[in-house]
């Protein structure tokens, strides 16, 4: 649930009184300012583009550029979402998949510092994983030891930066999904967490063109921007988001009532805080199991979703592409399954859930 009408309608009437539309208006700003405020990081290590996959294609050509001849390939895992892949080859880069750790559903950065193709690699992208905590100081070491430039993939992520903001760092670059499915929402939009002035300012430039301000393509770059708008959308949600942020928590909670007097499970749920308030994961036994549960559930019309399919090398536009051997995406594609997460859904619906899942042996 986004803020209601009447939460945003005096920023509304801001744009009409300013007439400033887009382009970097004052709302945006303002936004900026106020959510590094809130994040207690330094000026400019907030900036918001008009998506999410903007933010991502942006941090990437701010930071490792596009893709060379020498250096064609993006090291990513298979285990995400599809937007991560098609973002570097946006920029110009080969997707080559990677497993991920068992316990972090993350890639490994040890493993990565000594995989075959690095010599060929231009760009690694670490995903958080349903919005899990990153492990910022591996990957900063990674990068300086490798030398291959480093983008965070943090789609849904806001809640671990919020609890911990030394995460954001000057070397590395995060994204943020600001999606109307994310807790902390503009409807559409996207931010990239970065200490770096010089970063925030190359951001900019890439979302408007690669434009400097003297009207001049000196850089690659697109049409990234931020609406006003959706600014204004930001600006009520930061009004209010201790009361969203306690309906996730909430969430979360009464999932954990429900499990807590279940005579049985088909596996582990995993909540908030270990992943976004967006997300409730079942953690099945195995995929036998959690194929039941999704049949179980839906024969109650009760929605469930892999949420990263069964792994981007599978996916068709991704057939041919290189990948290493993937024993442990496969197994996590087929034993974690999403649960209802909307902010809100009663105690009872909650129950309803959690009992379906108990029936499932």
């Amino acid at each position: 649930m986004l803020p209601p009408a009447a939460s945003i309608a005096a920023y509304l009437e801001r744009i009409d009184a300013a007439r400033w539309y887009s382009n970097r208006g004052p709302l945006l700003e303002e936004l900026e300012t106020r959510l590094c405020n809130y994040l207690k990081l330094p000026p400019f290590s907030v900036s918001l583009l008009g998506t999410g996959s903007a933010a991502l294609e942006a941090a990437i050509i701010a930071h490792a550029g596009t893709a060379r001849p020498d250096r064609p390939l993006a090291l990513m895992p298979s285990y995400t979402f599809i937007a991560t892949a098609l973002s570097a080859i946006r920029c110009g880069y080969e997707p080559w998949f990677v497993d991920v750790d068992p316990e972090t559903w993350m890639p490994d950065p040890k493993a990565l510092a000594s995989h075959p193709e690095l010599h060929r690699v231009g760009l690694v992208m670490a995903v958080t994983a349903y919005g899990c905590r990153p492990d910022m100081e591996a990957w900063v070491a990674f990068q300086a030891e490798t030398g291959c430039p480093v983008v965070i993939d943090g789609a849904g992520a806001f809640e671990q930066f919020e609890a911990d903001p030394s995460l954001v760092r000057s070397e590395v670059p995060v994204m943020l999904s600001l999606h109307a499915t994310k807790t902390f929402s503009t409807a559409e939009g996207g931010a990239v967490l970065w200490r770096s002035p010089d970063g925030w300012a190359r951001l900019a430039q890439v979302a408007n063109f690669g434009m400097s301000d003297e009207r001049r393509c000196e850089m690659d770059g697109f049409n990234g921007k931020l609406s006003e708008y959706h600014a204004a959308v930001g600006l009520a949600q930061l009004d209010h988001w201790p009361e969203r942020r306690a309906r996730f928590v909430a969430l979360a909670d009464s999932y954990r009532r429900a499990a807590a007097v279940s005579l049985s499970m088909p596996g582990t749920l995993r909540l908030s805080p270990e992943v976004s308030g967006a997300y409730v994961l079942i953690d099945c036994i195995d995929p036998e199991r959690a194929d039941r549960v999704c049949s179980s559930l839906a024969a109650l019309g009760i929605a469930s979703r892999r949420w990263y399919g069964r792994g981007l090398h599978g996916e068709p536009l991704m057939q041919g592409r290189g990948h290493d051997p993937m024993p442990v995406t496969e197994w996590l594609s087929g034993t974690h399954i999403g649960l209802p997460a909307a902010v809100d859904l009663t105690d009872a619906q909650i129950a309803l859930v959690v009992e379906t899942l108990s029936r499932v042996n």
